[in-house]
């Protein structure tokens, strides 16, 4: 589940945030240690999906999942480069295919984004959200999706980015220690589902 991008009255049609050049590496499995205490320590952070990281090992090798950390500095270049941030593209959903099922519907799934709050005024969660639609339109995907609390601000603001409800709310979708540590009443637990179409890429 992605956290929602800082965003305060964002206009669709307005010039976007200029954050600074964000640099993405995609994390192999099975995670390094390095990768694993980065991931560890951002999940335990945001109170959400700790427990989660092996499993996502498994899907990055058997290339369902794919995991990236974020920068601000190149760390091909710069080897002691910190993460603030993680993001993951889902390209098949086993728990919940109407999401991501990418060889059968064309649908790839954005999750796990985590920015840490030092850096949200920036915009890089909006700019990673950017990113990862850009990233999945280049594979050939013809809709992303997420799915997040059905807290007011996570519904205005994806619905600014183009973002539509595409399925029923599930009233259950996060339980009281998914929410745990998030910041998030347990009471505004339900999860909606959004959709937006991809623009095709020119050959």
């Amino acid at each position: 589940m992605p956290q929602s991008p800082n965003v305060v009255n964002f206009d669709p049609f307005a010039p976007l945030p200029s954050p600074p050049a964000l640099f993405y590496r995609s994390v192999p499995a099975p995670f390094s240690g390095p990768d694993l205490a980065h991931l560890t320590q951002m999940r335990t952070s945001c109170g959400l999906y700790a427990d989660r990281i092996p499993r996502w090992s498994q899907e990055v090798a058997q290339n369902q999942r794919r995991m990236y950390l974020i920068y601000f500095s190149d760390p091909m270049y710069t080897p002691n480069a910190v993460p603030i941030g993680m993001i993951s593209l889902l390209l098949h959903n086993t728990d919940d295919p109407t999401l991501a099922a990418f060889s059968i519907t064309g649908r790839v799934e954005v999750s796990s984004l985590f920015v840490y709050q030092a850096y949200r005024h920036l915009g890089v969660g909006l700019s990673a959200m950017m990113e990862m639609e850009r990233r999945a339109a280049e594979i050939g995907a013809l809709f992303i999706t997420l799915n997040t609390m059905a807290t007011p601000k996570n519904i205005q603001i994806y619905s600014q980015l183009g973002y539509r409800e595409f399925k029923p709310r599930l009233a259950s979708g996060y339980s009281a220690q998914d929410v745990l540590g998030s910041g998030v009443a347990t009471v505004e637990s339900a999860a909606c589902f959004f959709e937006k179409p991809l623009r095709r890429l020119s050959p």
